[in-house]
């Protein structure tokens, strides 16, 4: 049985969990319908679907447990972790794309290429096994290469990007795109790391990567038309969104963050159909940047 027929019943399994407690015919039967669909292979016994189930947990972080007293499997909620959830969405995206090969020129997808992906392997492990990394870095604005040593302590993804927090050779903390690293050679042996921040508040202050310690964070308020108002509640702007008014003909929020470079874009982003209601710093900035966006002013704000 190939790993790939594993992948597809296991999401199955997880499909099925989802929806509910399931006993063991159900998934028989859900497993032999899916068969004959994808013209696969998917029945197991229930020696396999222990097998199955460990390996859901491990993989996607998903605990699904049989319930002796109501005899059916079920998702335990309490155990599973949402953090493995992207991984799980990236299969059943590659699970699509492969029907859309048999679908030309009725699927279409956007000419993106992540790049620097090659790079996350070899820095979690030296995040994991605390060590430096030598990388030879090209920056945007000034289009030529410097060698770094860095220390890393974390990776985080923004608008399909990767990026690496990482301490600096002057001790500072600073972010670098993995897209912009031409090179990258491992350094062996144990280093020593400052005291490492609070990495899940540090990110839930901010919109994206930039993250002034100078800065405050402040409660914006935002108001939104009617039909830009449904993608923002199905496409929160932030974890921190409230829902303020929702009367059917404007929506609005606020979020709790810093005023950055990310932040304003965002606001931009949707043109006329958002207003910024609070804080006035905010307005100031954002009605800077739109006068300028006319008058073809490239001076920067913040």
């Amino acid at each position: 049985m190939s790993k790939l027929t594993s992948l597809f019943r296991q999401l199955e399994i997880i499909k099925l969990a989802k929806k509910g407690p399931f006993e063991w015919t159900q998934l028989e039967k859900h497993l032999e319908r899916k068969s004959d669909g994808e013209d696969l292979d998917l029945i197991i016994s229930k020696r396999t679907l222990n097998r199955d189930l460990k390996e859901i947990e491990q993989l996607f972080g998903l605990v699904i447990q049989f319930d002796f007293k109501s005899a059916k499997y079920q998702l335990n909620q309490e155990e599973s972790s949402e953090n493995h959830l992207e991984l799980l969405e990236s299969f059943e995206t590659i699970q699509a794309f492969g029907r859309a090969n048999r679908l030309s020129g009725k699927v279409f997808f956007e000419n993106r290429l992540a790049r620097g992906t090659e790079y996350l392997k070899p820095i979690l492990e030296a995040i994991e096994n605390q060590e430096a990394v030598k990388i030879m870095y090209e920056k945007y604005w000034l289009w030529e290469l410097e060698i770094r040593i860095l220390r890393p302590i974390a990776l985080k993804e923004y608008l399909h990007r990767w990026y690496v927090m990482a301490w600096t050779e002057k001790d500072e903390l600073r972010f670098f795109g993995l897209d912009r690293i031409k090179s990258l050679e491992s350094i062996p042996g144990k280093i020593i790391l400052p005291p490492a921040p609070d990495l899940e508040s540090r990110f839930m202050e901010t919109i994206g990567i930039i993250n002034d310690p100078s800065e405050p964070v402040e409660t914006i308020v935002l108001t939104f038309t009617e039909f830009k108002g449904r993608y923002i509640q199905s496409m929160p702007l932030h974890p921190t969104q409230e829902i303020l008014v929702n009367d059917g003909k404007t929506l609005q929020i606020s979020i709790r963050v810093k005023i950055n470079y990310e932040l304003v874009s965002q606001i931009l982003s949707h043109g006329d159909e958002v207003k910024v209601e609070n804080p006035e710093r905010l307005k100031e900035i954002v009605m800077k940047k739109a006068k300028n966006i006319v008058h073809k002013k490239l001076d920067s704000i913040l």
